[in-house]
């Protein structure tokens, strides 16, 4: 069992939206980080301080609860197939340009497809750049509030950047691969095999040095920042993380329990 794993273990719940009190949680993480601090909606539009759209009604959302404080300070939704109407597109479809050379649906690939949206994290907990832990901390104990957000902070590409390469099982936890284990509870249980996502190409670099990396289908443009569409297939995008980085693949599945298919290549 990896340091990373047990970090995660020890500082991170994953709750499941499936209440009103919750989803009312979910709705006011989202207008302060889309309307109050990116600005990406207008606040004007939600006076009840909850930001909610018509996506809402056919989608499973996760709530990232930090142990240590009891807070929430993430959330990620998926959007799932309509099932009163199987050929309804995703945002994605109506807000991106997909390249038809490098993505076309059909009518099966479209029935275990979900987009990952609201995929975000609270600005007073995401400090990476701040919390950056000194040279002379890397080898203390995680066991306070500190030092798990410190470690769940930690960006990994500064770490690339300083030649501080470790073995794949025991970089530091991200609380990226902490959202992406969300998505892969919630895509487990939905029977998703597939993933569409409008990301900044900059997160999708930084979720993808931990091997989570999917796609690009398109064009980088402007829809709620700079957005590029991606599309990826799970087993392949959970054997590459077990490949290129086992910590991580712990994390986001669990020690595999909602890894959809067993992974038969041995642990370097």
């Amino acid at each position: 069992m990896s340091e990373t794993y047990n970090t995660f273990k020890r500082a991170f719940n994953l709750i499941e939206a499936n209440t009103p009190a919750l989803r009312r949680e979910v709705y006011q993480l989202r207008y302060q980080v889309f309307c109050l601090h990116y600005k990406y909606l207008p606040a004007s539009s939600y006076p009840d301080g909850l930001e909610k759209d018509e996506y809402d009604q056919r989608s499973v959302h996760m709530l990232i609860q930090f142990i240590p404080t009891g807070k929430f300070v993430g959330t990620v939704r998926l959007i799932l197939p309509d099932q009163s109407n199987p050929e309804s597109l995703f945002p994605i479809e109506l807000n991106t340009q997909i390249d038809p050379a490098l993505f076309r649906f059909n009518v099966t690939t479209r029935k275990y497809t979900a987009e990952i949206s609201r995929f975000l994290i609270s600005p007073d907990f995401d400090r990476r750049k701040q919390n950056r832990r000194k040279p002379s901390e890397q080898n203390q104990p995680s066991n306070s509030a500190t030092t798990a957000q410190s470690a769940a902070n930690h960006n990994p590409v500064d770490e690339r950047r300083k030649g501080e390469r470790r073995n794949s099982d025991r970089r530091c936890l991200s609380i990226y691969m902490v959202l992406m284990a969300a998505v892969v509870r919630m895509s487990a249980a939905n029977d998703i095999r597939y993933w569409l996502s409008a990301m900044d190409p900059a997160l999708n670099r930084l979720v993808g040095f931990s091997g989570m990396r999917i796609d690009p289908i398109g064009p980088v443009v402007n829809y709620h920042g700079l957005r590029q569409p991606h599309f990826g297939e799970i087993n392949d995008v959970l054997t590459r993380t077990y490949k290129r980085n086992y910590g991580a693949w712990e994390v986001i599945t669990d020690r595999g329990k909602y890894a959809q298919e067993e992974i038969t290549i041995k642990k370097l």
